[in-house]
């Protein structure tokens, strides 16, 4: 079944948030404008705070932040440091701020190495600290106008997010009761059996999802579906290791352990997640 353009942004609202987001901008712009001086940075801010999640939205908006106010520092440090010859120290700085971005960010930031570059290449017209300030004020206008839509967006839930939540109560059900035999010595092949079978089915339910919907990224962490999905999968894993390990020794008694506070942790994150749909 072929989903309908309503249905996938209610998968993906980021489309919808982004649309609303400009559309305060336009509308403020003439009351405001006067403070703002690039406006281009101000919609950079607000396309990279429409996320799927809360926390996907805070991350990328800290990183956006931490990468402005570093490769600003990296740029001025650079510029005032050769002076004359601002170009011979392009590829010095944007190869510092990629190492930066590994260093504090743990991968690529591009937004460190480019207003690096963008400061050494004159951008701020020979008054780099100025730039570098301006682009920060309006960075975080667009972020607070990102943050207010994402909290006043509306939360829908579409048929195909009730059948797929349905499914995941059932899979963590399943999980449960698996979780009870083993804490009663019980035999759990058949009920492991069953419960991979039902966590592959929700995988293909998602996987039919996400291809019908244009909009929803094929793999990415902050997605919700997906970050279910592998809970779910990692409590499997943590529950075959201790049931084919009942015998504890001292070689192993580490291990089962581990396992067992993993499981326990995953489980109670699990069910708030459960609880909260």
């Amino acid at each position: 079944m072929k989903t309908t353009w309503k249905e996938r942004i209610a998968l993906d609202p980021r489309v919808a948030k982004v649309l609303l987001s400009l559309l305060i901008c336009i509308v403020l712009y003439p009351f405001f404008g006067k403070y703002i001086v690039y406006p281009t940075y101000v919609f950079n801010a607000i396309y990279i705070t429409a996320q799927l999640t809360k926390g996907a939205t805070y991350k990328s908006s800290m990183e956006r932040i931490f990468g402005t106010i570093l490769g600003g520092l990296t740029g001025v440090f650079f510029y005032f440091l050769v002076p004359d010859n601002h170009f011979l120290m392009i590829p010095i700085g944007a190869t510092i701020a990629v190492l930066w971005g590994y260093l504090f960010v743990g991968k690529f930031t591009p937004v460190i190495a480019v207003i690096t570059v963008m400061v050494l290449v004159g951008k701020g017209e020979g008054e780099p600290v100025l730039y570098i300030n301006n682009r920060m004020i309006d960075t975080l206008i667009g972020l607070t106008i990102g943050f207010i839509i994402y909290a006043l967006y509306p939360k829908k839930k579409t048929e195909m997010n009730q059948i797929f939540n349905h499914h995941a109560k059932a899979c963590f059900a399943q999980i449960g009761a698996i979780r009870a035999k083993y804490m009663n010595k019980e035999n759990l092949h058949d009920d492991l059996m069953a419960a991979w079978k039902a966590l592959q089915a929700l995988k293909q339910e998602r996987t039919k999802i996400v291809d019908d919907s244009s909009f929803v990224p094929k793999i990415e962490e902050a997605e919700p579906m997906l970050s279910l999905i592998h809970d779910l999968e990692q409590m499997l894993q943590n529950m075959e290791v201790l049931y084919h390990h009942p015998e504890i020794d001292g070689e192993v008694q580490e291990v089962i352990v581990f396992h067992e506070q993993i499981f326990e942790k995953l489980y109670v994150k699990t069910e708030q997640k459960i609880q909260a749909i």
